[in-house]
């Protein structure tokens, strides 16, 4: 780091967790590049450092230990982290308030936990042994809105006020196709979900 005291260089290394001094940048891996990244940026005491994609391209440990210090320098440095990812459990992670942008357009924006009072969408999960077969028939539903399909099971959302139509449902299609239910939960809304409602309710096309 030219133009920068050895001490000041060393300390905020040591800050991020990097103590290879001697190690050239091109022998770093892409965890500790992003590292770098930040100790670099955290060299003049800033209160705010702009972050695109800062968790990108990396592993999950990596990117578990890049957003466990962007927490930690939040809190012991009283570092701003404005991020602007397409990861969004990252974000729900580590950030309180967000903007929703798409489109070029801010679609809402503010404390999460207002938007997530305000852009209420109810998440249900179904668990069951054929959710390929489950989520064709859900998809005859039209208080359906949007839905998810994994090995073992089917998250969807649904149109306000129509959750219990799930629960009357799930059994009748569970019959007409040999399925077995394992389970039918209400959960929170994730902030993916919370994108496309807004979206949604916005009328405009989500990417």
């Amino acid at each position: 780091m030219f133009g920068v005291p050895e001490s000041r260089a060393r300390e905020v290394l040591e800050l991020v967790g990097l103590d290879a001094y001697d190690r050239e940048i091109k022998g770093l891996s892409a965890g500790m590049l992003q590292k770098f990244a930040i100790a670099h940026a955290l060299i003049h005491n800033p209160k705010l450092i702009i972050a695109d994609e800062p968790a990108s391209n990396l592993d999950p440990e990596a990117r578990n230990n890049l957003l466990e210090l962007i927490l930690r320098l939040h809190k012991e440095e009283d570092v701003t982290f404005l991020i602007s990812s397409h990861i969004l459990p990252e974000l729900s992670r580590v950030c309180d308030s967000i903007a929703i942008i798409n489109e070029g357009r801010v679609l809402a924006s503010g404390p999460l936990v207002e938007l997530f009072d305000k852009y209420s969408a109810k998440a249900i999960r179904i668990t069951t042994d054929k959710p390929e077969a489950f989520a064709n028939e859900l998809r005859k539903l039209s208080y359906v809105e949007r839905m998810s399909i994994d090995s073992r099971g089917v998250s969807l959302i649904v149109a306000e006020g129509t959750e219990s139509n799930v629960y009357e449902d799930a059994p009748k299609i569970a019959k007409s196709i040999g399925a077995v239910i394992m389970g039918i939960e209400l959960g929170t809304t994730s902030l993916e979900q919370l994108y496309y409602k807004v979206v949604k309710e916005k009328g405009m096309k989500s990417q």
